[in-house]
This record gives structure tokens, sequence and C-alpha cells, in this order.
């Protein structure tokens, strides 16, 4: 007949404890993952957002260079015409 002790039972409560904590860290990682994921993709939009601004800024500043583009806008947007020309208006 073997002898057993009819006592608390240590080692599954520390077994217990030890499985709930580790699940708690692993949870919390998940989550903190999670957010992670989140600000990854959100950045990651925002970038792209700025590559395509940055593009559209490139290609006006190569526009602006050009003399031909800066005195078209200057007679279309400003109204200005060369020494001797009279501008055009359209009537409104």
């Amino acid at each position: 007949m073997s002898k057993r002790k009819s006592g608390f039972n240590w080692f599954a409560l520390i077994m217990f404890m030890m499985i709930a904590y580790f699940s708690t860290v692993l949870i919390s990682q998940q989550v903190h993952l999670s957010h992670v994921s989140e600000s990854q993709r959100i950045a990651d939009k925002r970038l792209e957002t700025a590559k395509a601004t940055n593009a559209r800024l490139q290609k006006e500043l190569a526009e602006l260079q050009n003399l031909d583009n800066i005195e078209k806008l200057a007679r279309e947007d400003l109204g200005l015409a060369k020494e001797g020309e009279l501008p055009y208006q359209a009537a409104r």
C-alpha cells in the first residue's frame, strides 16, 4: 500500500501559475505586435503619400525652371505681355 499525503499540491499550483504568467506575457506581446503592425501600415501609407507629393513637386520644379513655361505662366496667370504687345482678355 502506498503512502500518499493528503495535503496541498504545491507542484500543481506552481505549474498553474507559470502557465498563467506565460499566457499573459504571450497575449500582451501579441497585442503590442498588433499595435506596431497597425502603426507600420499607417506609416507606409503616409510614406506613399509623401512620395507622390514629392514626385509632383519635382515635376513642378522642373517645369518652373523652363523659360517657356515661365513665360506662359506670366502671360496666362498674371496677364503680362512683352514690350510692344497688347494683352488680349476675353470678355466675361
